[in-house]
């Protein structure tokens, strides 16, 4: 990748400068791994363990090795293995050079990985971020085995916080658990057009001849491109930040990488099975898609945040569907993280939730798998789920995510629920962690269904707030109903709220259940809004008791969840 080389050298003069000028030059005396080690704030925690079982990896991305060992795969360097995705045990943690799983043997992880950190590394220099603040960083990495290649592809991101300086590269191994050699970056964003002297340190570290950008596209597309603004800069209204990787095959074995954070919504993007890099010329010749970044699939609105990150893509053949799932809010405990879900027919879209809205409609939009909540023999609610990834296995499908919690803190964990498909084909979650179970075909007795609930409707709003004293405003209320034998449903209240520092509102409201014969297959009808659902018994995580529970969605895009008493 041309350019390259003089980048680096560029960003070690402009660093130079930058520490002489700030009064600090006998920094350059020190031992170079000290500099190294102070200047990138490398971290080591050894192990992403929290006990009986479980891990704390943020942006999980599960996949099934190929001697099948389920792995987990996500944000700072980390890595989780399990044999029956319940107990699971660390592989790797942290951002640092003793991380095997990223850094080969004799070199530093900023060695290993130069050409993507080279861009992260320019941003950070020209706009004067402070020596101990500079950011070093790998998030929510995607891990495939790629048939052609023979190679498990390690998809990585490299971005600075809350900046579209961002770059997506590929590492690869013959070993699941690595070491991964970095391969080549895919795509760039955060790169401008400017130039003239007034701009010099601009210019020079952020310009897009410093990108594989103009490998892909001449001098007088890039100059002509929509890109930019009007200021020469990056447009991130329009196009994508580049991190978030989530690579997938679909029903004709193709490759595809869907990613995105925030800005410009998410993107799709093919890749060739022999590089792992993306398809350029598909994109060039292929209506709807951008040359370099492919297709919009998810346009981002206020109605939704301004949000939207960690997307998956994923392929179910008895439905016919492929499901995306993304997730919106902010990812602290009270920043309202949540799960949507929409499906399409066709890979590249349109796909729509189950209120029949495009995903690249400018509002609210998105089936609403769940948010914070607590059911009431629990210590502690949940917050802000979210950046999930699913696995199909045994006919079953999985969801990994990871959690918060109530607890003060922004601290997280891992979690893998299960989840079962509505007789209409919506792919909802189970309100327990997986422990095993499996929905009987055949359903259940009207005996074993009828019954008093705890009953939690998620709604289909992102519920946020701006301090822990007003947490409780977003964790959805807990409810009391009965199923009763005549189908009708008692205590029923329908809850609303807003997204900021307001307490949940209910009016009584009607309800009716139903089930369809010799299945598990449920109907809701509550306050006029139709829910499908699936019937399951589960182990309570709390209690571990095993126990009668429901997930349905509504065809207003509000998940529901009830768990026997």
């Amino acid at each position: 990748m041309k350019n390259k080389k003089i980048l680096i050298a560029i960003i070690s003069i402009v660093c130079v400068v930058a520490v002489i000028c700030t009064g600090i030059i006998s920094i350059l005396s020190k031992d170079a791994k000290r500099v190294e080690a102070k200047m990138f704030k490398l971290y080591s925690t050894g192990t992403c363990e929290t006990g009986n079982g479980k891990v704390a990896i943020h942006d999980p991305s599960v996949v099934k090795s190929q001697d099948g060992t389920y792995y987990i795969f996500g944000s700072h360097g980390c890595a989780a293995k399990s044999t029956d995705l319940i107990n699971w045990q660390s592989v790797a943690c942290g951002i640092s050079d003793e991380n095997s799983l990223l850094v080969p043997k004799g070199k530093t992880l900023r060695e290993a990985f130069a050409e993507p950190l080279s861009w992260t590394d320019a941003y950070q220099t020209v706009n004067n971020y402070a020596e101990d603040g500079w950011q070093t960083n790998v998030w929510a990495a995607d891990v495939i085995y790629n048939k052609t290649m023979s190679k498990y592809c390690y998809y990585g991101s490299s971005s600075v916080w809350g900046q579209t300086a961002s770059v997506i590269w590929l590492a690869t191994s013959d070993n699941i658990e690595g070491t991964y050699e970095y391969n080549n970056s895919l795509v760039y964003s955060g790169f401008n057009n400017i130039a003239g002297e007034k701009s010099f340190l601009r210019a020079n570290s952020m310009h897009y001849s410093f990108t594989n950008l103009d490998e892909v596209l001449t001098k007088e597309e890039i100059e002509n491109s929509a890109y930019f603004n009007p200021n020469g800069e990056y447009d991130g209204a329009l196009f994508p930040n580049c991190i978030d990787p989530a690579v997938f095959y679909d029903k004709d074995d193709n490759l595809w990488m869907a990613y995105g954070s925030y800005y410009g919504g998410i993107y799709l993007m093919p890749l060739c099975e022999e590089t792992g890099l993306p398809d350029y010329e598909y994109m060039k010749n292929t209506e709807g898609y951008d040359a370099y970044y492919g297709k919009r699939i998810i346009a981002l609105s206020l109605d939704n945040e301004f949000s939207g990150e960690g997307a998956y893509i994923t392929y179910d053949s008895k439905t016919d569907y492929y499901y995306l799932y993304v997730s919106y809010g902010g990812l602290n405990s009270l920043g309202g993280y949540n799960m949507r879900e929409y499906r399409s027919k066709t890979v590249d879209g349109v796909y729509e939730d189950m209120a029949g809205n495009s995903a690249l409609d400018e509002k609210n939009t998105g089936a609403k798998l769940f948010g914070s909540y607590r059911f009431d023999n629990m210590e502690i609610a949940y917050l802000a789920a979210g950046h999930s990834s699913c696995i199909e296995d045994n006919g079953k499908l999985f969801k990994a995510y990871h959690a918060r919690f109530n607890n003060g803190t922004d601290n997280y964990e891992t979690r893998i629920h299960q989840m079962v498909t509505t007789e209409s084909g919506w792919a909802v979650v189970l309100p327990f962690e997986y422990a095993g179970e499996t929905v009987n075909p055949n359903g259940y007795s009207l005996a074993e269904i009828c019954g008093e609930y705890e009953f939690i409707a998620h709604g289909n709003i992102t519920n946020k707030v701006s301090s822990w004293a007003y947490v409780n405003n977003i964790i959805a209320p807990t409810q009391f109903i009965t199923l009763n034998p005549d189908g009708t449903i008692s205590g029923l209240s329908k809850y609303e709220s807003v997204t900021d520092n307001t307490a949940f509102s209910s009016k009584e409201v009607n309800g009716s259940w139903s089930v369809k014969n010799g299945t598990a297959y449920a109907t809701f009808l509550i306050d006029g809004v139709k829910y499908e659902g699936v019937f399951c018994i589960q182990i309570d995580e709390t209690d571990k008791k095993e126990k009668l529970v429901f997930s349905a969605m509504g065809e207003n895009n509000e998940c529901v969840w009830g768990v026997k008493k």
